[in-house]
């Protein structure tokens, strides 16, 4: 045991990885979703394997809330069964002989019955797979099956959870459900999250901390956007910013008479018209609205096709070269909207300047509901 630390996770860690990489890393994160990114073959697997104590450094420390877990200098290594650190990765690595329940209570072994029951029922909720635990693994789709191995890594409470990659070899809305969930997951269990990523969709999406990771060293950390917006390649360009979604959960008001669309309401925010739904009033949805498909204008316009304007203010501008992102907010939410950078001075875009987001609505996809996470993707 050491005195309390700052930091519920704190690494510094040293490790030759081969002849040609040298890992030498530090990072702290809080109970927040921290973001290791960064290319293939940076050494980001690694680092969570050293840390999981699936492989022994060579030199450093890992602390969890206080506690060594590893430190060269004292000789700790705890054993990776007494870390108390559940793993989630691109392969599901469920059992196939087990059905969906026995996969989720295997990390419950030496639990009381009762205990290890309610614990089943709780995590089984908590990750949307309470319909799914008399399945066999083999029935299960790949979303399912990312699903099942999040409560089985977090069935016996660990204090720590991490992620590697585990939505790459999912299919888009696969991906864009299981970030979701991975978000609300955190924000109700309130333990540490260290997530490996190449994805900046991803790093955006879930980050409240971005660790910018190149040969085996963490070269950058702060808030994923602003990271993101200033870090370079190998080459001279920037790490593009594409793909970055809008998500937020809404509920249906109503299909006025004589429009082409429905009227929807987003949850703590405005109302949107999108195409038409089959839907009743009051059906919940999530909304979902590319970065780069929002206009932005510092005054309402007459004489759109677009049906939606939202008034807002902007918190703060990220400019990356010929490109920017503004982070705007309506309401209670925050949303992101890719632009050109000369278009920062000629709108006059700082914290404080007030806006209007026009939206087509058409780029209003709508997808199914699940959990009430609200950001972008």
């Amino acid at each position: 045991m050491t005195g309390p630390s700052p930091h519920a996770l704190d690494v510094r860690l040293a490790h030759r990885i081969h002849a040609g990489l040298d890992l030498d890393a530090r990072l702290a994160i809080d109970r927040e979703i921290g973001i290791v990114f960064g290319p293939s073959g940076a050494g980001k697997t690694t680092l969570l394997r050293l840390i999981a104590g699936l492989a022994r450094p060579d030199f450093g420390h890992v602390r969890l809330d206080g506690d060594s877990l590893f430190d060269a200098s004292s000789r700790i290594n705890v054993s990776l069964r007494h870390r108390r650190i559940g793993m989630i990765f691109q392969d599901d690595r469920l059992f196939p002989h087990l059905d969906v329940g026995a996969n989720v209570r295997f990390g419950l072994k030496g639990w009381p019955r009762d205990q290890a029951d309610a614990r089943l029922a709780e995590v089984a909720a908590l990750c949307g797979v309470e319909h799914l635990l008399g399945r066999s693994t083999e029935s299960l789709s790949g979303g399912e099956r990312q699903r099942v191995g999040l409560a089985r890594a977090l069935a016996p409470r660990p204090r720590l959870l991490l992620c590697d990659e585990p939505v790459s070899a999912l299919d888009s809305d696969s991906r864009q459900a299981m970030v979701r969930r991975l978000r609300d997951v955190q924000r109700t269990l309130a333990i540490p999250m260290l997530y490996v990523t190449h994805s900046v969709a991803e790093a955006v999406a879930l980050g409240s901390r971005l660790f910018l990771m190149e040969r085996g060293r963490i070269v950058a950390s702060g808030a994923p956007l602003d990271v993101l917006a200033s870090a370079r390649r190998a080459g001279d360009g920037t790490i593009p910013i594409e793909g970055v979604f809008n998500v937020f959960p809404a509920r249906v008001l109503d299909h006025p008479p004589g429009q082409p669309g429905s009227r929807i309401r987003l949850d703590d925010g405005p109302e949107l018209i999108v195409g038409a739904l089959d839907r009743s009033a009051g059906s919940p949805l999530l909304v979902q609205v590319r970065a780069d498909d929002i206009l932005l204008a510092r005054h309402p316009v007459d004489g759109l096709s677009a049906r939606n304007q939202l008034a807002g203010v902007v918190e703060r501008v990220v400019s990356r070269g010929p490109e920017a992102e503004a982070v705007i907010r309506t309401g209670g939410l925050v949303w992101i909207v890719s632009l050109v950078e000369p278009a920062v001075t000629q709108l006059g875009l700082a914290p404080g300047a007030a806006v209007h987001l026009i939206i087509k609505a058409r780029s209003c996809h709508v997808l199914p509901a699940e959990g009430s996470s609200t950001g972008t993707f």
